[in-house]
């Protein structure tokens, strides 16, 4: 199996986060944006041989999710905003959170999930790490609070230790939109669960500083507590993994610098053969005028 350049999957945590639901063993499962489904599969299998059901929330679920839920009771599509497909599905004894990336979409589910549920759950969520962990990302910012959200682009990226936004960088190409500024007040992902923890006090926390960060929030007294601190303790903010995952993104921003150049010269190399093609199409016009002015004038002669 070909694996991409850049590692992005919850599925990437399947070694840590299966054994988590060994523990919790979870008769409801919720996922909060399936992309392409490679995580959501995964936890199928597992619902599949635990006797469990997953709900996978994504306002546009992959095709193959679709038709994986067609032929399995242990899966439930909800092509749905995860703020208002939340409360419809119910209570559930785990969720992972992996959707739109912001404060204010975080907050949302975090309190509804709070709401729902009689015993908080085993919460594991994405993008706690950079860029998102202390920047908004918006796929769909017109469905926010227009005072949550920050202002914004789609077409500059960001880079690491560069509090605003540049030209190249890490960025969505127009799918996804990012904070103009990073840090503050409601700005980011790791801050609205840190803003949540403030609010609702009871509740560990470790983070897994890789592939964009993992966040595993839960309650310190659920039953399962020492069985997910002991798993996740010993990577929880680890130094070597932070230097690793600063690695792997310094070096995925020069794959992007260097497509970037690349595409400057193409398109620059673009340029100049275009206007070479519009300067021998003037010489073709310049050279057909001329050649009708001697033919008229021969033909004047000869007459």
């Amino acid at each position: 199996m070909k694996m991409p350049l850049l590692l992005h999957s919850l599925a990437e945590f399947q070694d840590l986060i299966l054994p988590a639901l060994e523990a919790v063993r979870p008769r409801a499962i919720v996922e909060v944006g399936s992309e392409t489904g490679a995580n959501a599969k995964v936890l199928v299998d597992w619902a599949g041989v635990h006797g469990a059901v997953l709900h996978s929330v994504d306002p546009e679920p992959a095709d193959d999710l679709v038709k994986l839920a067609a032929v399995t009771e242990h899966l439930h599509v909800v092509a749905e905003y995860s703020p208002e497909a939340l409360p419809g599905i119910g209570p559930a004894d785990a969720y992972l959170l992996d959707g739109d990336h912001n404060h204010s979409t975080v907050t949302r589910e975090l309190d509804t999930i709070d709401e729902v549920c009689d015993r908080f759950p085993l919460v594991i969520l994405h993008d706690v790490g950079w860029p998102c962990g202390r920047r908004d990302q918006y796929y769909a910012p017109d469905r926010l609070p227009a005072d949550r959200v920050h202002p914004h682009s789609w077409d500059e990226g960001v880079t690491p230790d560069n509090p605003g936004t540049v030209r190249g960088g890490f960025r969505g190409e127009g799918a996804f939109a990012a904070a103009r500024h990073e840090g503050g007040p409601a700005n980011g992902v790791l801050t609205a669960v840190e803003d949540f923890r403030e609010r609702r006090p009871g509740l560990a926390y470790h983070q897994v500083p890789s592939v964009f960060g993992l966040g595993i929030l839960y309650p310190e007294d659920a039953h399962f507590a020492g069985a997910v601190r002991d798993l996740f303790d010993p990577y929880d903010r680890h130094p070597l993994l932070e230097r690793l995952e600063r690695n792997r993104l310094e070096l995925y921003l020069r794959v992007i610098a260097l497509q970037d150049e690349m595409a400057g010269r193409v398109g620059q190399q673009d340029r100049m053969v275009a206007g070479y093609e519009a300067a021998l199409a003037a010489l073709n016009v310049e050279n057909t005028d001329l050649r009708l002015r001697l033919a008229g004038g021969h033909a004047g002669r000869t007459g």
